[in-house]
């Protein structure tokens, strides 16, 4: 990316916003279309969204997404308002046309396009959703827009689905109302953040009673298979994450920001780039970044981000020193390979194993189970102690080991490292381009 002068500002404000993926998303739009924009986050608090919208004006910055507190605020705030921003009254995308600024709702059309990307019509639908918040309310306005027959509300409080319903009826009279069951429903989409990062369900729901034809969708994305999905697959049904939302409400903004079509093919490269259908693996030598080069990926993807340390430790109620030090290594790496099959199943994560997980070549098996793309991270082991620095309490077969013995530890494992499918040297990288590198390499991998 070349920014000059005549570079155009784009960005998100939120609070929080480090974990958003938005200026993955616009910057590799912008990029593969050869267009001149630049794409940031900025935190803003509650309370200074109209100064944020004051800078926009005098920075003269293009557009603005919003997200998280400030999507009714910035509605608020608008000096014009798109048609379906009006009746959703929130916006999460702002135009700055020489001072004036507009607002957009680009995310309940966003879901609409992620179900077409999947070759589903919502028109002439009978639709069940699960929830009746803000995501809600985005998601039933814009299928009642596109045509939808019927839109069944499910909520823990009836009184909330009633109330969306009549929000929803007051713009598409007698299309939506408050229901409790899922019979004859052609499309069934949650709505609720349960599931996020969990394996928690929405509902109880029998898919097998449900039709043959019926599609089950989920906007949450992190995991990118849901208990809710995965449960729906099993039953032979056809299933829609939440990636797609994420990614087609972004490409509709953008189109807004620029005044161009996003071409299919970069809206399929960004499919590619976050759905991760083969989870990354990332295994190497202690010292070598695994979890801070994970969590970059993570940031770049929105993927869901699985440290199998963390789960032993877990799983044990003790700290990995403690396990090896009360049972021994032999224990630690039976339970090691025990948390390494329960994840044998996950879809679209980013997974750091311990740096001896590979010595078992079951546990690489199990790894590639889904298909999963096993990454060594390398670096010589000068590199290894300065990113490990004094503290090797925490590193049971390191601690108190001189450079030579961490070395040779090094060197024994290096056959078992040779069975992943690529090797990273990140001696003399940062983690930012180690993550860029790990993720070029995976998408040249189709």
């Amino acid at each position: 990316m070349n920014i000059t002068g005549k570079t155009i500002q784009l960005g998100v404000i939120g609070n929080p916003i480090s974990h958003s993926i938005s200026p993955q998303l616009h910057n590799t739009m912008a990029e593969k279309m050869g267009l001149d924009y630049t794409y940031s986050a900025y935190r803003v608090r509650r309370g200074e969204v109209a100064k944020a919208l004051d800078g926009m004006r005098a920075l003269n910055i293009r557009g603005f997404n919003v997200t998280i507190p400030h999507k009714v605020t910035a509605h608020d705030l608008c000096d014009e308002l798109d048609p379906f921003a009006k009746k959703m009254g929130a916006c999460n995308t702002l135009v700055n046309n020489d001072g004036v600024i507009k607002g957009y709702n680009t995310d309940g059309p966003g879901f609409i396009r992620s179900l077409l990307h999947k070759g589903v019509s919502v028109k002439d639908k009978f639709v069940i959703v699960l929830g009746a918040g803000g995501a809600a309310q985005g998601v039933c306005m814009a299928m009642a827009d596109a045509g939808a027959r019927m839109i069944g509300i499910i909520n823990r409080t009836y009184e909330k689905a009633e109330k969306l319903a009549e929000r929803i009826n007051k713009y598409y009279p007698s299309v939506a109302h408050a229901c409790n069951g899922f019979v004859d429903a052609d499309i069934v989409v949650n709505t609720t953040s349960v599931g996020m990062n969990t394996n928690e369900m929405p509902a109880d729901v029998d898919f097998e009673s449900l039709k043959k034809e019926t599609v089950v969708c989920d906007i949450v994305y992190c995991p990118r298979e849901t208990a809710f999905l995965k449960k729906a697959s099993e039953a032979g049904l056809k299933t829609v994450g939440g990636i797609g939302m994420l990614i087609n409400q972004a490409v509709i903004a953008f189109e807004l920001f620029t005044n161009t079509k996003v071409d299919e093919t970069v809206v399929d490269y960004l499919y590619r780039m976050t759905e991760l259908e083969k989870s990354i693996v990332l295994t190497g030598f202690m010292g070598t970044g695994k979890t801070s080069i994970g969590k970059r990926l993570c940031s770049l993807t929105g993927a869901q981000f699985i440290d199998t340390d963390s789960l032993i430790e877990e799983k044990m109620g003790m700290s990995i020193p403690d396990i090896f030090s009360k049972y021994g290594e032999s224990c630690f790496r039976d339970v090691e390979s025990e948390v390494i099959k329960s994840l044998a199943g996950y879809k679209g994560a980013v997974i750091s194993t311990g740096g001896g997980a590979v010595l078992r070549r079951e546990n690489i098996d199990t790894l590639r189970e889904n298909g999963a793309v096993i990454f060594c991270l390398k670096a010589d082991i000068e590199r290894v102690f300065k990113n490990i620095g004094t503290n090797t309490e925490s590193r049971p077969l390191l601690n108190g080991k001189t450079m030579d013995e961490a070395r040779a530890l090094l060197e024994s494992r290096c056959e078992a490292y040779a069975n992943c499918d690529e090797e990273i040297d990140v001696t003399d990288c940062e983690k930012e381009q180690s993550a860029d590198k790990i993720l070029e390499l995976y998408m040249g991998r189709d």
